[in-house]
């Protein structure tokens, strides 16, 4: 049945927007930088997996070998480019647009590869099996390794962000910069740290999306219309927002316009309208997103939230 094809579909995709919007809360949230070359990122993890897959067709080595990939080239950007420019004063707005022209460079830069190499569009050497079947609708392989890989990444952030020093202090930086380096925390610390968890986490999303459909130099940014629309509707600096706001994407590209598409005839080019019309509601209706509807007290960093409890 076609509804129980779109929900496996949703959720599937779902959990992989949740991993990507997890690591672009973190940035936004702790470095406070809306980072555009995060879709680079997802792409770098797609390219790994791919490439892993030469070695051993294994998903747990793909996951992992992207995971430290995307983690180094997030820790190296941090370190090359958005560093040095924040410690000459560097406006958001002027990051931004210097993370628009790294995406752009990172991504020629695949391309210039991936052309000659002939890989601009190619699949993981890694076979999809059918596991089983709900009603006439096949669950893949992939969809055992995305799902979990999500929930277990969720746990393991909030156990950093709530039961670890380090997790602690990210946390009190996101609430209160100044606050923070009043208290003394290394602030150029938990800025590699956190490169290096959104990093990885993108990686691992990308390497999943590649193992799914495929990898190309523009995977990551045909996702990342989707990825912003999680985080707006998670509220920016929520991760729990992002959490929900990466399921309710994947809802409503998948379920939503499977509705759309057999009850008004609306074509599936139109899917990233989704996306995009989520952002704008949620800008323009409740720029807080989810934030007031979720519990408060799990995974939750927020720009408002008393720093005094991060530091207890």
């Amino acid at each position: 049945m076609w509804v129980i094809d779109s929900l496996v579909r949703s959720v599937l995709i779902g959990s992989l927007y949740t991993l990507m919007a997890l690591g672009l809360t973190m940035t936004i949230a702790v470095v406070r930088l809306p980072n555009f070359a995060h879709a680079e990122l997802i792409t770098v993890g797609a390219y790994v997996a791919v490439l892993s897959s030469y070695l051993h067709g294994d998903v747990p080595l793909a996951i992992a070998l992207s995971f430290v990939a995307t983690a180094i080239v997030a820790f190296v950007c941090h370190r090359a480019v958005y560093r040095p420019m924040r410690r000459k004063g560097a406006t958001m707005y002027t990051m931004v647009l210097a993370s628009f022209a790294l995406g752009l460079t990172i991504r020629y830069i695949l391309l210039v590869w991936a052309g000659p190499a002939e890989m601009l569009q190619i699949k993981p050497k890694i076979p999809l099996t059918v596991l089983f079947t709900i009603g006439e609708t096949p669950v893949l392989s992939v969809f055992v390794w995305s799902l979990p890989t999500a929930i277990v990444l969720v746990l393991v952030l909030h156990f950093l962000l709530h039961r670890t020093k380090t997790g602690k202090m990210m946390r009190a930086v996101a609430d209160n910069l100044t606050l923070s380096l009043v208290t003394g925390i290394d602030l150029e610390r938990i800025h590699d740290f956190s490169w290096i968890i959104a990093g990885g986490m993108a990686g691992i999303a990308g390497s999943l999306w590649a193992i799914l459909y495929y990898a190309t130099p523009y995977v990551g940014w045909t996702a990342l219309l989707s990825v912003f629309a999680a985080v707006v509707l998670g509220g920016l600096t929520s991760f729990t927002g992002a959490i929900a706001g990466g399921f309710v994407v994947g809802l409503s590209e998948n379920l939503l316009m499977e509705i759309l598409n057999r009850f008004i005839g609306l074509e599936f080019t139109y899917k990233p309208l989704i996306s995009f019309a989520i952002i704008v509601i949620v800008l323009m209706v409740r720029p807080v997103g989810l934030i007031g509807l979720l519990p408060t007290r799990v995974i939750r960093t927020t720009v408002k939230h008393d720093s005094r409890d991060d530091m207890t």
